[in-house]
């Protein structure tokens, strides 16, 4: 992530990257981006199918804990 500070919007601290996990049936994914509105479905949860999907960087704050997140191409 070429654009990306890595210090802390609010305090100025140097930011650490992660990232966030989402648990599901026993599984651990990394968190992902969806374009557009959510869309329910009543067998899948949510309709996903043609969205564009992007992975998800979470960088903390060493100092104050702060979380920035950002999804990149």
């Amino acid at each position: 992530m070429a654009s990306l500070s890595l210090s802390c919007p609010r305090c100025g601290g140097s930011m650490e990257q992660g990232f966030i996990i989402d648990e599901t049936h026993g599984t651990m994914k990394s968190q992902k981006w969806v374009g557009g509105a959510p869309e329910y479905s009543f067998w899948f949860g949510l309709k996903l199918r043609g969205k564009d999907r992007l992975d998800v960087a979470t960088y903390r704050c060493c100092r104050c804990g702060h979380l920035e997140s950002y999804a990149d191409r």
